[in-house]
């Protein structure tokens, strides 16, 4: 099959392409920044973060059936022009695409990817750039690593086919891993870094290791293997890391490849995941309705904005190294009462643009949204026939810096 060069999008990677850009990692060195190429924003900014805000989309989170009836997204990888739209009409510009590899490759061979699974992917590229809007392709799964499998089945009642291998431990899983991104980087070569970027595993933690300080060392090694790897091929490509662990701290040991680092926000627990049933550990309800800033039952402050602040200033700290930032998810669970959700949503974007950077929610739809979440205490607006929370909306509205 001909690359389709008028779409920029690659095909016919093969194993050999993996191989040579592997044993290219330790010879590849001065990498070039990640915003070669990239519109910067505005002086007036103060900052060289990129002013996204938007969503994330799950048409392709999971292959697990148990993870999707929590959300109103198909695992068809159907993306949904009008959500671009609207995004588009609303003022963002940003979607990431949280995904399971699983989608498009094949489980017997993980070097072996069909091509007709990634032609979504293909889709959701050519409506961002139809409705301006940067898409943030993410391995949410990727061979041998996901958050996912940390969860206890028996505790939240969701099934999760956890990986087989780890992508720290086994050569061939790390190989694979590699592979998925020298696919992608040769098949969307020609997209530019206004439209397209790589995150390249969602929320690393290696389960096994034996510390955070171990486990970090071989998430850079991983890390590094695949950014060198994706250079090899496109020397400007836009690449995020998130955070280690669960996308949580800046790793310092990255900074040297130039790549954008990315921060999920869900703090406090008690307020962001009330009544989610797959965090166990702050229960299914059976706490009291949480308050914002959050309180005991005697009325002492636990957690508040200022909290916040000292919690994610060492975000900031980034741009001394010249290190891009980005808040790639954030979000507070349905069962949070509305007026505790909204005022939590904006005192965490005002600590956010304190830090000048960019977010995302989780979910554009569902749970942590603006559209059929549900929420108790909501005065929903019809939506074309969705459920808007049109105080949300405004909120974060509120909080793009322009």
């Amino acid at each position: 099959m001909k690359p389709e060069k008028q779409r920029g999008i690659y095909s016919n990677v093969d194993r050999r392409t993996v191989l040579k850009s592997m044993l290219g990692v330790a010879a590849v060195s001065g990498l070039p920044t990640a915003f070669t190429g990239l519109a910067m924003p505005a002086v007036s900014w103060n900052s060289i973060n990129p002013r996204w805000y938007g969503f994330n989309l799950l048409e392709y989170f999971s292959t697990d059936p148990d993870w999707m009836k929590y959300f109103p997204y198909k695992n068809d990888g159907n993306f949904k022009e009008d959500d671009f739209r609207w995004m588009r009409d609303w003022g963002f510009n940003w979607v990431r695409l949280p995904m399971d590899y699983r989608f498009w490759t094949d489980s017997n061979d993980l070097m072996k990817i069909n091509e007709k699974g990634v032609e979504p992917i293909d889709r959701a590229i050519r409506l961002g750039e139809n409705y301006g809007i940067h898409v943030n392709i993410s391995l949410h799964r990727a061979p041998g690593e996901c958050i996912n499998d940390e969860a206890d089945e028996k505790l939240t009642g969701i099934h999760v086919t956890k990986e087989k291998t780890s992508v720290y431990r086994a050569p061939a899983t790390f190989q694979a891993f590699v592979h998925q991104w020298v696919y992608f980087t040769q098949r969307y070569k020609s997209i530019s870094n206004n439209r397209l970027s790589f995150n390249l595993v969602n929320e690393p933690d290696e389960k096994n290791a034996k510390s955070v300080d171990l486990g970090r060392a071989d998430y850079v090694r991983v890390a590094k293997a695949a950014i060198a790897a994706i250079h090899a091929i496109d020397p400007h490509r836009l690449i995020i890391t998130d955070g280690y662990p669960v996308a949580t701290k800046p790793i310092p040991e990255l900074f040297d490849t130039g790549v954008m680092q990315s921060c999920h926000d869900y703090v406090p627990g008690q307020v962001t995941a009330y009544g989610n049933p797959w965090v166990v550990r702050w229960g299914t309800g059976k706490q009291p309705a949480p308050t914002w800033p959050l309180s005991d039952a005697q009325g002492k402050i636990i957690y508040d904005k200022q909290m916040l602040e000292a919690k994610f200033r060492p975000w900031g700290e980034l741009a001394k190294h010249g290190i891009p930032i980005h808040f790639g998810e954030l979000g507070c669970s349905r069962h949070t009462p509305a007026d505790v959700a909204h005022a939590w949503y904006s005192d965490t974007l005002d600590m956010i643009n304190e830090l000048h950077s960019g977010w995302a929610l989780w979910t554009f739809r569902g749970p942590s949204g603006i559209l059929d979440t549900k929420r108790p205490g909501v005065q929903f607006k019809d939506w074309h026939g969705h459920q808007l929370d049109a105080t949300l909306l405004h909120v974060l509205q509120s909080k793009m810096r322009v």
